[in-house]
Parts: structure tokens; C-alpha cells; sequence
């Protein structure tokens, strides 16, 4: 398959610090020095490697080995190169944070997460993103329970913005906490566009508290939405991305049903430069 450009290509850096597996699922090795898992030497060739932001895994106590690896074509769907990442969550796969802090299993969530650690968006900031996400043909939506695939939250504070599922489809969900206390919802993808394909997702983002900020939105290189004002409350915006399964006990399915995404090519760059390249069908 075609590769990313080179900008393109230098990109997420995945931090393996809040690991709390025996050992470590495909596409990962284990360091000598600090026992934690990291990305193979094959993993860096093809994933998402270094563009000056890094990940952990989200409430990392009792999190499971499926909930998150690394894995290969062809027998896993592959954006380019050689590797995925493949997050999965299984009826009652809530974990906490370390320390005492949320705990999944006492709030009505399941979840498998990345977290961005260090070099957050703070204000003034001004990014663009670009993410491809697949879903299984064979995926059920849990509906009324919600599932969301990404988020820009915020250290302390509520999330600013959520890519959610809903009753169907892909949607942008604005939060209440930059939107004058109110959610506003808006459609990306139907249903039938978003089950069985990769489909590629470029945001573009100026982070600040006051009107000036904006957060426009493309699918497939197609410009969806754009929202234009404050686009942050707090000191600072990090990014999660993986499967979230929120106020399951609303949905009967999601006590059989397993949610399955994939990921590639996670990026985040200064430049507009790469991010609306084509990539194989």
C-alpha cells in the first residue's frame, strides 16, 4: 500500500507509561529499562510515530490486555504500512485511575483508551489533526447506551468536544462547556458510510477561551462542519481516542455486545501540509 508522506508519516507517539499488562499484546516489546510496553521496531516503521505528543493508556487499573494492541494485516483491517491499532470492549470492561480517582465500574462506563500525556493544546495553540477509524462490518450500535471514539477533554475540567455514534452514524458532539450550556450535535457520517470502511478524519483547531477560537471538521476530504468561537474553559486540551461506552445500563445490548475500532495513522501537525493526501480505497 501507499505510505503517508513523510510529514505525515512523523506521528503519534505512543507512550506506554500507564501499562498495566503482564505482557505486551502484538506489535509491542517490552523495554529493558522500565519494564513498561512500547511500540516494535516493525510498529514504528508503518504506525503512528513522534509528532511531539505521546499517549498512555486511559484509567489504567484493571484495564485489559484485549482492550488494546497493536496488530497486522491481513488478517486486521490496515490503513497503509503494516499495522493497526485495535481497540476492543467487552460487556463489563470498566477500569479506574491510579490513586483513587474515577473508576469506570462504579459510573455506568466501559472504555479502551489512549490519553495524550504532555504536549497538550493550550491556548493560543493552533493544530490540525487527521485520523482514520474502521468499524468492523459485523459492529452493533448499543444504543441508547453512547459510544464515543474521540475526545478533546480538558485537564480538570469537561470535554469540549466528542466524536459519539448516537443512535447511528458518526457525530460531532460540541459540549455544553464552550457552547453556552448547550450540546449541539451534528451528523458526519450516516450509518451505512461509517460500519465496514476506513474513513479519514482531519480537524483543524484554534484553542482559546475567548470567541476567537474555531474547530472545523473533514471526512474523506470533504469539509462536514465548522464551529467558530471559545473552544476551551480550562488551562489546557488533551486528546483520547480509542472505544468509550458510556450510561450502559441504558442498553440492554451492551451486556452481549462487544464494541471493536480501528485505528490509523494518528497525527497532529503546525502544517496543513499532507493532511488531505489520498490514501488506498
Amino acid at each position: 500500500m501507499k505510505s503517508l508522506p513523510k510529514l505525515l508519516c512523523a506521528i503519534t507517539l505512543l507512550s506506554m507509561s500507564g501499562l498495566v499488562w503482564a505482557s505486551c499484546p502484538e506489535g509491542q516489546e517490552e523495554d529493558d529499562r522500565t519494564s513498561e510496553c512500547k511500540p516494535s521496531l516493525k510498529a514504528k516503521k508503518s504506525l503512528s510515530w513522534g509528532s511531539d505528543w505521546k499517549f498512555a493508556r486511559s484509567l489504567p487499573i484493571g484495564a485489559k490486555k484485549h482492550g488494546y494492541q497493536v496488530v497486522s494485516g491481513p488478517d486486521n483491517p490496515v490503513r497503509y504500512g503494516q499495522n493497526s491499532e485495535k481497540f476492543e470492549v467487552r460487556p463489563g470492561d470498566c477500569s479506574r485511575a491510579k490513586g483513587g480517582g474515577w473508576d469506570d465500574c462504579k459510573n455506568d462506563r466501559e472504555r479502551s483508551e489512549l490519553i495524550q500525556r504532555g504536549y497538550t493544546q493550550r491556548a493560543g495553540d493552533e493544530y490540525w489533526y487527521r485520523w482514520s477509524i474502521y468499524l468492523p462490518p459485523t459492529h452493533q450500535n448499543i444504543y441508547r447506551a453512547k459510544v464515543a471514539y474521540a475526545q478533546f477533554h480538558q485537564e480538570e475540567c469537561l470535554p469540549v468536544v466528542m466524536f459519539q455514534e448516537y443512535s447511528g452514524g458518526y457525530w460531532l458532539n460540541i459540549q455544553p462547556t464552550i457552547n453556552k450550556g448547550l450540546d449541539d450535535d451534528r451528523k458526519l457520517l450516516e450509518a451505512k458510510e461509517f460500519i465496514g470502511k476506513w474513513n479519514d478524519i482531519v480537524v483543524h483547531a484554534r484553542w482559546t477561551k475567548h470567541s476567537d477560537g474555531w474547530f472545523t471538521v473533514w471526512v474523506n476530504g470533504e469539509e462536514k462542519t465548522s464551529y467558530y468561537g471559545k473552544t476551551m474553559s480550562c488551562k489546557e486540551v488533551y486528546f483520547k481516542y480509542g472505544v468509550y461506552r458510556s450510561f450502559v445500563s441504558l442498553s440492554p445490548k451492551s451486556k452481549t455486545v462487544t464494541t471493536i475500532a480501528y485505528y490509523d495513522g494518528v497525527v497532529r501537525s503546525k502544517s496543513k501540509e499532507g493532511m488531505f493526501d489520498s490514501l488506498p480505497e
